[in-house]
C-alpha cells in the first residue's frame, strides 16, 4: 500500500513516535471504512517495522443480522491479510441499562475492555483505534458542550498511554477515497445515520451545518484548535504537577490543602490542584466536569463550614484554613483554627477547649430515629437533634450578636446573651463560651447541657443527630 494517505499516516506515526521496531498490536476493528483502513496501514507497516497484529471485532447485539454480516466481513478480512482476529458479543443494551449509562458510553467501555483483555493475554504492547480528524472535532465539540476544560478541549492525544491513534492526521473523506482506490470494500452501520446518540447529531447535524454556514473548514479549525490547547494543557499540567506533590496532603482517602498557600496561586493552577485532590478521592477523574471545580475553587473566598457536592458520593469542604475534599460522611476529626470557628463533620470527632483548659471530645453520629432510646434521649452527656430541621451543617463558634435559642417548641425564643445573664454567667466569660450553631440559631450550649426546643426529637423525627460529650481521654 503506497498511497498518498497511506504515506501521510507514515509522517504522522513517526512525528509523534507511536509505533517502535517489534512492537505488538492489538487494533479494534468494525468493520467500517476508518477501522478497515487503519488495519491495512497496521500491515503495511508491520512489513517496515516487524510488527505482531491481532485484530478484535466486537459485535453490539444491537443490530441483527447487519451486525452478523459486519461480524464474519471483519473476519474474513483480517485473515485475509494473514492475521488473527478475535470476536465478541455483548448485549450493550442490557449493559447500558444495568449499569445506568447510555448504550453509546457502554458500548465504549465494553470495547476498551476487550481490547485491554486481549492485550493483555498476548502480552502485547498496544492498542491501535481508528479515530481520525472528523472524530477529533466531534470530541472537542462533544466536551465544549458539556462543560470541559481545557484538558477535555484538547480532544484525544495521538498517544494515551497504551493506545495509540495512527489516524487522527487525516480526515474521513482521505480514508473513504483511498480506499476505493485501493478497491477495498467496508460495512456501513446503518446506526451512524441515526440522531438517537450525541455524537451522531454532532456529526449528522451541528457539523454540516456550521460547514454549510459558518466556516467551511470547521473540521481543520477544530483539530488545529485542539493541539494548541493539547500544548497549553501539557504545560499546565507539569507545572500543577509539582506544586500538588508541594502543597498537597492525601491521607486515607482524604485529600486537604491549606487555603493561604492555594489562595496566592492562579485560578488556573488552583483548578488543576483540585481536579487532582478530587481526582485522587474518586479515583477517576471522568464526569467531575470545569463546573464542579469552580465550586470548590469558590471556597477559596468562603467562611468555614461551606461545602459543594461533587460527583461519586464526594464533597469538599472549606474547613478553617483548610479545603478538604472526602466521601460524604467520611470519619474525619477536624481540629479547631485560628478563627475559633470549627464545621463539624458526621461521623466525626470535635475537639473543644475552653479557657480553663479543659478540654471535650464531641462524637458526632446520624441515627435512625427508632434506634435512640429514652434513657440515651435524656443523658446530660448525650444530646439528640431533629436531623431534618437542620438545614446546614452547624459549627461551633462563640457567641455573636444576635444569637437566639427557642425555649418551647410553640416557637417562643429567647436571645443567648440574656440566656447568659439569667443563668448568672460572669460577663467576662460569654465570649468564650462554645456554642454549636446553625446561623444564629443555637442548637446546644454544651458547657450548659442548654439546647433549643426547635431540635427537640419528636415522634414525627425521622433521623437524628446524636452528639455524645466526653472529657479527654474518653473517646
Amino acid at each position: 500500500m503506497r498511497s498518498t494517505v497511506y504515506l501521510k499516516v507514515k509522517e504522522f506515526v513517526i512525528e509523534h513516535g507511536l509505533i517502535s521496531c517489534g512492537d505488538k498490536i492489538v487494533a479494534g476493528v468494525s468493520g467500517g471504512a476508518d477501522s478497515v483502513f487503519l488495519f491495512m496501514v497496521l500491515a503495511g507497516l508491520a512489513r517496515e517495522y516487524s510488527l505482531s497484529l491481532c485484530a478484535v471485532h466486537v459485535n453490539h447485539g444491537i443490530r441483527g443480522e447487519e451486525a452478523v454480516r459486519d461480524e464474519e466481513f471483519t473476519k474474513n478480512f483480517v485473515q485475509g491479510l494473514g492475521y488473527r482476529c478475535e470476536v465478541f458479543c455483548k448485549d450493550i443494551p442490557g449493559l447500558a441499562r444495568d449499569l445506568k449509562i447510555t448504550e453509546e458510553e457502554a458500548g465504549r467501555r465494553y470495547r476498551y475492555e476487550c481490547f485491554e483483555s486481549i492485550r493483555n493475554s498476548l502480552g502485547f504492547d498496544k492498542i491501535a483505534v481508528a479515530h481520525h480528524k472528523d472524530d477529533q472535532a466531534e470530541t472537542v465539540l462533544f466536551q465544549l458542550f458539556r462543560g470541559s476544560g481545557i484538558k477535555g478541549l484538547g480532544g484525544m492525544k495521538p498517544e494515551n498511554g497504551n493506545i495509540i491513534r495512527p489516524l487522527l492526521g487525516i480526515r474521513r473523506c482521505e480514508i473513504e477515497n483511498a480506499l476505493l482506490m485501493e478497491n477495498v470494500g467496508y460495512c456501513i452501520d446503518c446506526t451512524n445515520s441515526v440522531n438517537k446518540y450525541s455524537r451522531n447529531i454532532i456529526r449528522n447535524v451541528i457539523i454540516p451545518y456550521i460547514e454549510e454556514n459558518i466556516q467551511p473548514a470547521i473540521t481543520e479549525r477544530l483539530s488545529g484548535t485542539a493541539g494548541q490547547l493539547r500544548d497549553i494543557y501539557t504545560y499546565i499540567d507539569t507545572e500543577a504537577e509539582k506544586l500538588y506533590k508541594e502543597i498537597v496532603k492525601e491521607d486515607n482517602g482524604i485529600c486537604m490543602v491549606d487555603v493561604g498557600i492555594i489562595g496566592k496561586e492562579d485560578i488556573v493552577l488552583q483548578r488543576e490542584i483540585f481536579l487532582r485532590m478530587a481526582g485522587y478521592v474518586a479515583g477517576q477523574c471522568k464526569d467531575i466536569t470545569s463546573k464542579h471545580i469552580g465550586m470548590v475553587a469558590s471556597l477559596v473566598c468562603k467562611d468555614t463550614g461551606k461545602k459543594a457536592c461533587l460527583p461519586y458520593g464526594m464533597v469538599a469542604y472549606r474547613n478553617y484554613d483548610k479545603i478538604c475534599i472526602m466521601k460524604e460522611g467520611q470519619d474525619v476529626q477536624v481540629q479547631p483554627g485560628n478563627n475559633n470557628i470549627i464545621d463539624i463533620c458526621v461521623p466525626g470527632k470535635t475537639e473543644l477547649e475552653y479557657i480553663n483548659g479543659e478540654k471535650h471530645i464531641i462524637l458526632f453520629e446520624r441515627m435512625d430515629r427508632n434506634d435512640i432510646s429514652h434513657i440515651i434521649e435524656k443523658n446530660y452527656c448525650t444530646k439528640c437533634f431533629d436531623y431534618d430541621k437542620i438545614k446546614f451543617m452547624p459549627q461551633f463558634r462563640y457567641p455573636e450578636n444576635g444569637d437566639y435559642i427557642w425555649l418551647r417548641m410553640d416557637g417562643s425564643k429567647k436571645k443567648l446573651s440574656r440566656v447568659f445573664i439569667d443563668s448568672k454567667i460572669p460577663a467576662s466569660e460569654r465570649a468564650r463560651i462554645w456554642v454549636l450553631a446553625e446561623g444564629s440559631h443555637i442548637l446546644w450550649i454544651p458547657s450548659m447541657g442548654r439546647c433549643s426546643a426547635y431540635y427537640y426529637v419528636t415522634g414525627r423525627t425521622r433521623e437524628v443527630l446524636r452528639a455524645t460529650l466526653c472529657t479527654e481521654g474518653e473517646n
